[in-house]
Formats: C-alpha cells, sequence, structure tokens
C-alpha cells in the first residue's frame, strides 16, 4: 500500500500536458515557390484541427471543397504549357478554427491560432515580395475559393476593381471584364461569370467582392500586386475540365497583359 501511495505522488510530479492548442505553426501551410508571376492562394480548403483548439462559434466555418485540388491541378497545368510553375500558398487547418481571409481581429477567437494565421500570411506576403522584384512589368495573385449560393456561377471579387488598380491603369476597364479578361476567358470556355463580360460596371456581387486576401496584397497598395478573388460556384468545382480550362485562361490572360515571362 505504501508503495502505491508513493507512485501516486510521484504521478503528480510528472509534467503537464503541452497547453491546449498547441501546435507547429510551420505545418499549417503549405507553401511552394514557382518560377512564373502567379500565386494562387488557398484559404478555406483545409480540414486539419489546430491542436485542442475550439471550433469558432461566429463567421462562416464552411470548407470550399475541391479548391486545394484545383489549385494543385492548374500548377500542374502551367507547368506542363510553359515548364514553369506558379507560386502556391495552401492553409492545411480548417476553417471551423480560423479563417485566413479575414483580418486578425475577425479570424479567430482564440489567441493560440494566432501563430497559423500568421504563418499562412507571413507565406503570402513574402512570395508577393519575391514576385515584385523578380517580375518587374507584373504579377497576378488568384484567392481560390468556392460558393454553393449560385452553383452554376463563379464570380470575381476585387472591390469593384480596387486590388487590380496596376492592371487597370495600364490596361483599362477591358482587362478585367473584356473579352480577354480573365472572367473573359474563363466565360468561353461555357461557364457562367459575374460581374458580366463587356459591362462597363465595375460593381462586383457584394458577397463575393474581393475579402481580406486581395485587399491587403493587391496594386492599390504600393507593396502589392494584382489580385483577384474567384469564387467557383459548385457545379463549376464538380467539373472535370475546369483545371485545364483554368489554365488555359490564365495562360491566354498573362500572355495577352506581358506577364508571361520571355
Amino acid at each position: 500500500m505504501a508503495g502505491r501511495r508513493t507512485a501516486l505522488k510521484a504521478g503528480l510530479l510528472l509534467p503537464l500536458p503541452r497547453a491546449a492548442g498547441a501546435y507547429d505553426p510551420a505545418g499549417t501551410v503549405l507553401a511552394a515557390a514557382g518560377t512564373l508571376p502567379l500565386i494562387l492562394t488557398v484559404p478555406h480548403d483545409g480540414a486539419d484541427a489546430l491542436g485542442w483548439i475550439a471550433a469558432r462559434t461566429r463567421g462562416a466555418v464552411v470548407r470550399d471543397v475541391g479548391t486545394r485540388s484545383l489549385a494543385e491541378r492548374v500548377a500542374s497545368v502551367l507547368e506542363r504549357r510553359t515548364g514553369r510553375r506558379p507560386y502556391l500558398v495552401v492553409a492545411l487547418f480548417s476553417r471551423r478554427y480560423l479563417d485566413a481571409n479575414r483580418p486578425e481581429q475577425d479570424a479567430m477567437e482564440s489567441p493560440d491560432a494566432l501563430p497559423a494565421y500568421r504563418a499562412y500570411h507571413d507565406r503570402v506576403a513574402a512570395f508577393v515580395s519575391e514576385l515584385r522584384a523578380a517580375f518587374p512589368a507584373g504579377a497576378l495573385l488568384l484567392d481560390v475559393h468556392g460558393q454553393g449560393d449560385e452553383p452554376g456561377t463563379t464570380f470575381r471579387g476585387t472591390r469593384g476593381g480596387l486590388t487590380t488598380k496596376a492592371l487597370l491603369d495600364r490596361h483599362g476597364i477591358a482587362a478585367l471584364q473584356g473579352d480577354g479578361s480573365l472572367i473573359g476567358l474563363i466565360a468561353a470556355k461555357g461557364y457562367t461569370v459575374h460581374p458580366a463580360v463587356g459591362s462597363d460596371d465595375l460593381r462586383e456581387d457584394r458577397r463575393f467582392a474581393g475579402g481580406h486576401t486581395v485587399a491587403t496584397y493587391g496594386s492599390h497598395r504600393p507593396d502589392g500586386i494584382d489580385a483577384i478573388q474567384l469564387e467557383f460556384g459548385r457545379q463549376h468545382r464538380a467539373d472535370p475540365r475546369l483545371p485545364e480550362d483554368l489554365g488555359d485562361a490564365l495562360l491566354a490572360f498573362m500572355s495577352q497583359y506581358g506577364l508571361l515571362p520571355r
């Protein structure tokens, strides 16, 4: 009996478990440098928990299923077509715990999620800086999302053209929503898009008009690049042609507006 009491007392002296929420921030983000003046960001297709952090009780928590696969397959299409790959940043953590497409004060409910948030944005910011230095003629950030409100439509978000200020200054409104724009080229593949191609009105659907990522890294900022958010409808994401079609649209767009390296 005395031996058992000694064992119990010894047990009380064992190290306590690590604090709730402990995890390795570096392991919460997939990031790969590229050789094209293009970065694909994917904030909402992660499934991983952040240690023992409780799920958020406010804000959207729905996963944008298929957006990581879409970005990775587009990267492979571009490499096959050009021999070069885009930059890629993917949040591996679930949106249930942290929303990387929100300002820091709105993105989380537990301060333990902050290291993961900063790991994601530190990587995006570093790649944007690298792109600006390597490609002074311009570069593009494409923030890849999914939505189910209108499954047969893909929505563009640039905050009414704000986050593509450099593109508009150089080439005018046709570069954003003409036939040779990114949404124009996607529409030409048979996908319904919003805003309408050819419109002179830059207003976008308020639900999908561009979130924190494009607002933070867009070309309206002195240290930014042109940034476009695309919200792919569920039916579009389910279409097996989409990665090839989007890859082709990106190549045509980048070629037309001088963004492909010679």
